[in-house]
């Protein structure tokens, strides 16, 4: 509720928070290993089910759902990684709309709209801000319910070379 989404007060307002308010540096030091924890944890997640097969038929859409849970948790990561507005967020995030303006043929127009313009600033903060708190959060938590809610109806995987008998072989 401290944080200022502008080029003249981020870094002050994060400062602020995290050093005068009641337990700002101790929710800002969760959120952060909070939001790595994630990213690591999502990630071992994917490579599981995809070393278990869980891909395949009939579970392709919940596959796809979670790749694209990965993309937005990652997206979220990265936007967040701006905020502080210090040099290597100022950087990294450079880096990364240059990588978006490299993709054929909408890649200018990607970078132009992360950056809001042609160049770092004001408007960049103010973009990265509003997704990360605004737009995926509620992006993944849509996806999250839709991938869960297939998870439950299609059930978990067997390990690759495992049969499972259903209740209908059971009869």
């Amino acid at each position: 509720m401290n944080y200022s989404p502008s080029v003249d007060h981020a870094w002050d307002s994060l400062q602020f928070a995290t050093t005068s308010v009641q337990f700002g540096g101790f929710v800002r030091s969760i959120h952060h290993w909070s939001a790595f924890a994630m990213v690591f944890l999502i990630g071992v997640h994917g490579l599981r089910v995809y070393l278990m097969g869980a891909f395949r038929f009939p579970r392709e859409v919940t596959w796809i759902i979670g790749v694209f849970l990965i993309l937005f948790v990652v997206g979220s990561a990265f936007t967040g990684y701006l905020l502080p507005w210090d040099q290597r967020a100022y950087w990294a995030v450079n880096v990364g709309a240059n990588l978006a303006g490299e993709a054929p043929f909408v890649g200018s127009w990607i970078q132009k709209l992360l950056l809001g313009g042609n160049q770092i600033g004001t408007l960049t903060l103010a973009r990265f801000f509003t997704l990360h708190v605004a737009v995926l959060p509620v992006v993944i938590g849509i996806a999250t319910v839709a991938h869960l809610f297939l998870v439950i109806r299609l059930g978990i995987s067997a390990p690759p070379g495992k049969f499972r008998v259903s209740d209908d072989d059971k009869k």
